[in-house]
């Protein structure tokens, strides 16, 4: 049968809260296993917190280093299609390195052009220059036409 058909499913009916006696139970029963470890003489909690720290640190060490599956560390495979860790850079392939990346060139390019148009040496800046020439020249006239023109 296809998805959504049927009687919904009410997700709220079914919840099950813990009643404050069943945890205090929990609790009870969790401190009687306590109490009878620590008379057995068992580890307490915080002793084996400590060793799992000292464990953790060498752990890293080795969690650092790639760790090897299967039979990969019994033998050396030298599979071309086999992924590599991170990306290498072509600059250092290819053993040269270039000054700018793509990206600071082009950004380089956008600031030196908004510069030039700043300074209206560019062939859109001057456009733009002549037609506002243009409109103001208009405007002038039309403003004489109305202080000519009687009311």
């Amino acid at each position: 049968m296809g998805r959504g058909r049927g009687r919904p499913k009410y997700k709220g009916h079914s919840r099950h809260f813990t009643s404050r006696e069943e945890l205090e139970e929990e609790r009870k029963k969790d401190e009687e296993k306590q109490r009878r470890r620590d008379e057995r003489g068992y580890d307490s909690p915080s002793d084996s917190e400590d060793s799992e720290e000292e464990s953790s640190e060498e752990s890293e060490d080795e969690s650092k280093e790639h760790k090897k599956k299967g039979v990969e560390g019994l033998i050396e495979v030298s599979n071309p299609n086999r992924a590599r860790k991170g990306q290498v850079k072509t600059a250092n392939v290819a053993g040269e390195t270039s000054q700018l990346t793509r990206r600071q060139k082009e950004e380089l390019a956008r600031q030196n052009y908004q510069r030039l148009q700043l300074e209206c040496k560019t062939d859109q800046a001057q456009k733009d220059l002549a037609r506002l020439a243009i409109i103001r020249k208009k405007r002038e006239e039309e403003a004489a036409k109305n202080a000519a023109a009687p009311k």
